[in-house]
């Protein structure tokens, strides 16, 4: 996917100007964000960082890609769609519910199988997937699900695995489950498994045995032009940075 020369333009306009000028542009509500649960952290420093330099505040929605999509297309007053995979993007997009020159990649994410800090090392990707119960996103409309299931069809292992899912609604709530020791193993992101002390990475599946987990982000149709302006500052060295430090691949590696 290529980022839009628009928001490119903007996103160099916005490194511009000084810290007392951009607030100077922004709107005095609060700015509507949807992003997935995948984000929870990273977002709330994204949304700090942004109102230190622009004074606008920041209002986040956090959910699984589908609620929010779903969210949004029923109207749901949003600014901003930040969505973990293409598809939902796309969906939106034919339903007229985003600004389409607006679209571009913000960050990328690797899937990991992850486990308790406790279990030991040697542990085999195949047997936690297969041999007992292991937590997943669920496959049919969440990203990290859907990534899971083609990553284990790749591996040849998805009939036997099958029998051991256990789905979660989004991958937090899958997180969680593992933390919990509800499940032995659990399909994440790396960055998930960064921002919870009880559980660690046991193996990190191939690139290319999935569709790769890029991070879009869209204006909503009929939102403040300050929605671009977020845009602009999610592609800024200082937010590309923030993400970098959280675990995501930085949009400039993700082309």
């Amino acid at each position: 996917m290529k980022i839009s020369v628009r928001t490119l333009v903007f996103a160099a306009f916005f490194s511009l100007l000084p810290a007392g000028q951009i607030g100077q542009v922004t709107a005095q509500e609060p700015l509507l964000v949807f992003a997935p649960a995948s984000m929870t952290d990273v977002m709330a420093e994204l949304a700090d960082a942004y109102k230190k330099q622009s004074n606008q505040t920041i209002k986040l929605s956090i959910a699984g890609t589908a609620q929010l999509a779903r969210q949004i297309d029923n109207g749901a007053p949003a600014d901003v769609f930040i969505s973990a995979d293409q598809l939902w993007v796309d969906w939106l997009t034919k339903r007229n519910r985003l600004e389409a020159k607006t679209v571009g990649v913000i960050a990328e994410n690797e899937l990991v199988v992850a486990v308790r800090v406790e279990t030991e090392n040697w542990a085999d990707a195949k047997a936690l997937l297969t041999g007992a119960r292991f937590a997943m996103a669920e496959p049919l409309s969440i990203p990290a699900g859907r990534y899971a299931k083609q990553a284990m069809e790749t591996l040849g292992i998805w009939e036997q695995a099958l029998a051991q899912a256990v789905y979660g609604e989004n991958v937090r709530i899958t997180l969680r489950q593992l933390a919990l020791g509800e499940v032995g193993a659990a399909i994440v992101y790396a960055t998930d498994v960064a921002v919870e002390p009880a559980v660690k990475t046991a193996w990190t599946f191939p690139s290319g045995s999935y569709d790769r987990a890029l991070y879009i982000a869209a204006v909503v149709k009929g939102a403040d032009r300050e929605g671009e302006m977020f845009l602009s500052f999610l592609l800024s060295k200082q937010a590309q940075q923030i993400l970098k430090t959280a675990g995501f691949k930085p949009a400039s590696e993700s082309r």
